[in-house]
């Protein structure tokens, strides 16, 4: 929980960075653009990830939980987010290893 000193530091999307996490504060976008953006889940009060930007910085793609979109720089200035860390990147010792999906209990099975 944050102090009462402690202020919120908001940017446009459009000054996001690569490989961070961002919480959306506000989508001051208008019009059809504005309801494709909420009906698409970026909405406020969920957290994305900035994955990368174009050759040329335009369009910017940021993922929302496994879902992949694309925003022109000029929508994405109408988004307001935070910054909440890092992505976290799992290196070879946090891996889950495969598991026992389908494929592998009937291999195992002989099934």
């Amino acid at each position: 929980m944050m102090s009462n000193n402690e202020q919120i530091t908001s940017i446009p999307l459009s000054k996001a960075e690569i490989d961070r996490r961002y919480r959306v504060l506000t989508v001051d976008a208008k019009g059809a653009v504005r309801q494709r953006m909420l009906d698409m889940g970026l909405v406020p009060g969920i957290s994305l990830a900035v994955v990368r930007f174009a050759p040329l910085g335009d369009p910017i793609e940021i993922r929302i939980h496994r879902f992949l979109m694309s925003l022109r720089k000029e929508e994405a200035k109408d988004v307001i987010v935070t910054d909440i860390g890092p992505i976290p990147h799992h290196g070879q010792n946090n891996r889950r290893g495969r598991g026992l999906g389908w494929g592998r209990m009937r291999h195992i099975h002989g099934k």
